[in-house]
This record gives structure tokens, C-alpha cells and sequence, in this order.
């Protein structure tokens, strides 16, 4: 029996992180993708490719100033292209090397949280969409990350919509009500 690979996505401030959270509390394996591409930033090479795309000023010290990168791409499509390309392929790699390097004849679900959804091709078992109203979004976002309100717009205005998914949540009332969600979720991913 082959394991099954999860992606959990959704824009920013929808929940996915917390989705991710209550699937490893449940003992299931997750990564990162978001961990990934922070672990691929910090290789020099990149480093080098970042700072010849965007400048020395968003370089402090060998590393990148992600807030400031985050900033300056999500205002300008064909810079964050740019920048994506960077890293999609890197993080890709490493997602197979942790998959691949789970050991034993365990072969529960592995979920992993992707923001950016179509920024590889992967085989995914299922796809898991967390969605939340815009204006809550918004709100979690500014007071997560103390960041105004125009950043966070333009994130948002820069991000695509997943429409290849399976399951969606919904992430506008309490996180016991997410739970609910999730554990329907996986009762109908265990039994498939």
C-alpha cells in the first residue's frame, strides 16, 4: 500500500498552517513548504541569485531580509515570478527527500502545507483547500505579522486561487469547528 500525500493549501491568513497543526497533533507527519524554501534560502547560491535580482539592500549579513523581499515581489508580477523560479524547483527536491526518507512500513498520510499550490507539478493524493472570509484573512494577517493592510492586499491580489482541490474548509468560525472539519476530512481519507 503506497502512502498517501496531503497538500494543504489556501491563500494567506486562511488557516493552513493551523489545519497542518491539528493533523500533527493527530500523530500524522507533516512538512512544511514554507520551512523548505526558508532552508533553500539560506544556501549561498541563492543568496547570490536573490541579491543579483533584487539588490544588495535586501541582503543583511549572508541572509535574505525576507519582509523586505516579501514587500517589494508581491507589488510586481514579473518580479515574483522571478523569485519564485528561484526556489520551486529546490523546494521540490527537498519535499521528495523528506518524503522518500520516512522510514518503516508505516504508511499513514503525509500532509504538507503549500502556499503557492501550483508552484510544482506533485502527484497529490488529495488536495485540502482552507478558505476564509477576505476581511478575516486580512485581519489575521496584520496582527500575525504586524504588517498594514496594502502589503497584505497585494499579496493577496498576487495569489491564485486553487480550484484543483478535494476537500475545502471553511476557517471562519472556531478553531473547534476547523477540528470538526478535519477530522470528517480524514475519516474519508483513511477509508479511500
Amino acid at each position: 500500500m503506497k502512502r498517501k500525500v496531503v497538500a494543504i493549501t489556501g491563500g494567506i491568513g486562511s488557516g493552513k498552517t493551523l489545519v497542518r497543526d491539528i493533523v500533527q497533533k493527530k500523530g500524522y507527519f507533516s512538512i512544511d513548504c514554507d520551512s523548505l524554501a526558508r532552508e533553500v534560502s539560506s544556501r549561498p547560491q541563492v543568496v547570490q541569485s536573490v541579491e543579483q535580482l533584487l539588490g544588495s539592500e535586501f541582503v543583511e549579513n549572508g541572509k535574505l531580509n525576507r519582509r523586505a523581499i516579501r514587500n517589494k515581489i508581491f507589488s510586481d508580477c514579473n518580479l515574483l515570478e522571478s523569485y519564485n523560479a528561484l526556489f520551486f524547483e529546490e523546494v521540490k527536491k527537498l519535499l521528495d527527500e523528506r518524503i522518500g526518507g520516512l522510514q518503516g512500513n508505516d504508511v499513514s498520510p503525509v500532509f504538507v502545507e503549500i502556499s503557492v499550490f501550483d508552484a510544482f507539478e506533485y502527484p497529490w493524493d488529495e488536495v485540502w483547500l482552507v478558505e476564509a472570509k477576505k476581511l478575516t484573512r486580512v485581519n489575521r494577517v496584520m496582527e500575525r505579522d504586524l504588517t498594514d493592510r496594502q502589503v497584505v492586499s497585494d499579496i493577496m491580489s498576487r495569489q491564485r486561487v486553487c480550484r484543483k482541490y478535494t476537500v475545502k474548509l471553511t476557517n471562519d468560525g472556531t478553531v473547534d469547528d476547523l477540528k470538526t472539519q478535519v477530522e470528517t476530512a480524514l475519516v474519508n481519507l483513511l477509508e479511500s
